[in-house]
Formats: structure tokens, C-alpha cells, sequence
């Protein structure tokens, strides 16, 4: 969860990059199901997902409205954050046990 947090943060003073902001949350998702035990890997993928997704929005939100008017909006795209943070670590996980060549 502090690697979410952690790359959430990074990631909101570092917008002027776009959709390529994407690229390391993904690979983060992939490498912490790769190294995740394989029936942990989908709990950790979505708590790291939930965890960036909602500290992202904190950090960039300079609305006029209180912040807590918007937790409810935050939570619900948190929670999209942490299904694609699940996929992600879970296909992870399935890579790091597919058997490779000689």
C-alpha cells in the first residue's frame, strides 16, 4: 500500500505526462503479483490499486468544493483502480508461474 501511495503522489506532480502516467502504475501492479505468492496476489493488487487510485485524486484535486464532498467520487473510481490493479497483479502472478523455455 506504500508503493500506491508512494506512486500516486509522484504521479500527481508529474501530470504533464499524460496517459503515460499509466506505464509505471502498471508495471508496479505486474511486478507486485510477480513477486506475490499466487493466492495473495489479487488481495494485493487491489488494496495497491485502491490505495494509488484514491491518493492520485487527493493529490491533484483543487476544486472549490471541501474534498469531502468528493470522498464518495473518489472511492468509487478508487475502486476501479483497484480492479484494474487486481487484473494486473494477477496476470503477474500467472506469469511468474508459466513455465519458459530451455
Amino acid at each position: 500500500m506504500v508503493l500506491g501511495a508512494l506512486l500516486g503522489l509522484l504521479a500527481a506532480r508529474a501530470t504533464f505526462f499524460g496517459v503515460w502516467t499509466l506505464v509505471p502504475w502498471g508495471v508496479a501492479a505486474v511486478a507486485l503479483g510477480y513477486r506475490a505468492p499466487i493466492r495473495t496476489a489479487a488481495t494485493a493488487g487491489t488494496a495497491y490499486g485502491f490505495v494509488l487510485g484514491v491518493t492520485f485524486m487527493l493529490a491533484v484535486y483543487t476544486g472549490a468544493e471541501p474534498v469531502v464532498r468528493k470522498l464518495a467520487g473518489f472511492g468509487a473510481l478508487g475502486l476501479v483502480a483497484a480492479a484494474c490493479g487486481s487484473i494486473a497483479s494477477v496476470a503477474g502472478a500467472w506469469f511468474s508461474r508459466t513455465p519458459r523455455g530451455p
